[in-house]
């Protein structure tokens, strides 16, 4: 029944995830991203609000209560794995080779530990790439989104490269990703390793077949021995329902809640564990501040040529970042907001200081000032809600007229598109010389790009935006 019940919820967990990354129902099911771990821990650093502690503080005592089981029902990517374990084993019933069990393996100290440490050295240098890269939840999502939407060559290498590893080491050796690549899973392993609740067995009703330890897919049930890696353990519930005596079940753990089921603990290890308890724990009591272009055609028939996407510097973050360095700061490159975002403002950044890392253009649209979508949705708080009320006072980046490109400043009497349609009334006609050309002030613009969209002056538009690096609220 424990097993019925984890697959439903996880079931649940991965479509309402990868709907979000797809684009669908972040008004429904958007919180389920404010639950992945990392990200929640990065928020906390940002901004250490009661609700953000109370999420993270909540992951960190349902592991601490029972185990790793964030990893069988909330990771997406962990949910995934199973999805390939459960094909396997569905194939497995017509192709042979695909029937191997799994077996005992010994924990990967030398693996596991550094992984994480790196993650931890990433968090506390700003080194966002390797974070992102790192983290199961931000890779998940630019998976489901280079399949869903495509984008630029790096994160469609990045996604095909994660996929391709995930895929292979599930269907070949179950979790294995989980417990030796994974710096999240290393991490709530050394809480689970002291949970009240986990995996335990009957000796006298157990006759030692090792049929538990050949289904467990974290390899962590030594055959023979019945000794139990909980940090390994992923509350799968795989081997309660493979043993026929009834000799496993789930319960209160008997003795030391979370003393080590594997010897050779040493010193060394226990550091590590009070670092990770740290970092998951430690922040929440601290609060540390710190596309592709459509084509289009005119009345359907001639084309259009498109607008050059720009590289701008400084660059365009959304309102509720409060600028680039921040932003940058928590971002972990899931692309949720990529994908969140209505009007093809977002996209993924290409460069190598930014790789994967989202960032504006107004190419494809504009920032509508009605709209806080990515603001809503973003679960490491690198974009922070705001109002719609609020959205409309943050000044994001200024806008430039470049009058040798402008057709009013060329003497063209009809332009004037930017005027017509800035939402904040900041660009005004201006009789110059006999000519009417337009002139922004700068206090009052709040960089939203709709004049920039709307310039009928192709491929770079004569009035363009360029970002702050301190957003300004009015």
């Amino acid at each position: 029944m424990l097993r019925k019940i984890r697959i439903v919820l996880a079931a649940l967990c991965f479509a309402g995830i990868t709907l979000l990354f797809v684009g669908i129902g972040h008004g429904w099911w958007g919180w389920l991203a404010k639950l992945q771990a990392l990200p929640t821990t990065l928020r906390v650093i940002a901004e250490a609000s009661i609700g953000n502690i109370a999420v993270l503080l909540g992951i960190v005592l349902l592991t601490l209560l029972f185990g790793r089981i964030y990893c069988s029902v909330i990771c997406p990517l962990g949910v995934f794995q199973d999805f390939v374990l459960w094909l396997r084993r569905t194939l497995g019933k017509w192709i042979k080779p695909l029937r191997k069990r799994f077996k005992y393996n010994k924990e990967r100290r030398w693996l596991r530990y550094p992984v994480a440490a790196l993650l931890i050295g990433c968090i506390i240098a700003d080194l966002q790439l390797v974070i992102g890269l790192l983290e199961p939840y931000s890779a998940y999502g630019r998976i489901v989104r280079s399949i869903a939407g495509g984008g630029p060559a790096p994160l469609l290498i990045a996604a095909g490269v994660t996929l391709l590893v995930v895929t292979v080491c599930a269907a070949l050796w179950g979790r294995a990703y989980c417990n030796n690549f994974c710096p999240v899973g290393t991490l709530l392993g050394c809480i689970s390793r002291f949970s009240v609740f986990g995996i335990k067995v009957d000796e006298d009703k157990c006759g030692k077949c090792g049929v538990c330890s050949r289904q467990c897919k974290a390899s962590c049930i030594e055959e023979g021995t019945l000794k139990i890696d909980r940090s390994r353990c992923v509350d799968c519930f795989d081997c309660i329902d493979s043993c026929k005596k009834g000799a496993l079940s789930f319960g209160k753990i008997p003795g030391q809640a979370g003393k080590d089921s594997v010897d050779g603990a040493d010193a060394g290890r226990r550091a590590f564990i009070g670092t990770g308890v740290l970092l998951l724990s430690g922040a929440a009591g601290t609060g540390l501040a710190r596309a592709q272009v459509n084509k289009k055609v005119d009345g359907g028939l001639a084309p259009i040529e498109p607008k050059q996407a720009l590289e701008r510097e400084p660059r365009l973050v959304p309102p509720g970042s409060g600028g680039t360095r921040a932003f940058y700061q928590s971002c972990t490159a899931c692309q949720l907001c990529v994908t969140a975002c209505p009007n093809g403002v977002l996209r993924p950044s290409t460069d190598l200081e930014h790789l994967l890392q989202p960032q504006m253009g107004y190419e494809n649209g504009f920032c509508r000032p009605e709209c806080t979508a990515c603001s809503e949705i973003c679960p490491a708080g690198a974009i922070r809600p705001v109002t719609k009320d609020a959205k409309t006072l943050i000044r994001i980046g200024t806008a430039y007229v470049n009058t040798e490109l402008c057709l009013a400043a060329k003497g063209e009497a009809g332009c004037g598109a930017c005027s017509r349609h800035c939402p904040t009334g900041a660009i005004s006609m201006v009789d110059t010389e006999g000519v009417r050309r337009p002139v922004v002030a700068e206090e009052q613009c709040i960089g939203c790009g709709k004049c920039e969209y709307l310039c009928p002056v192709r491929p770079v538009s004569a009035i363009t935006v360029k970002g702050l690096e301190t957003h300004i609220s009015k």
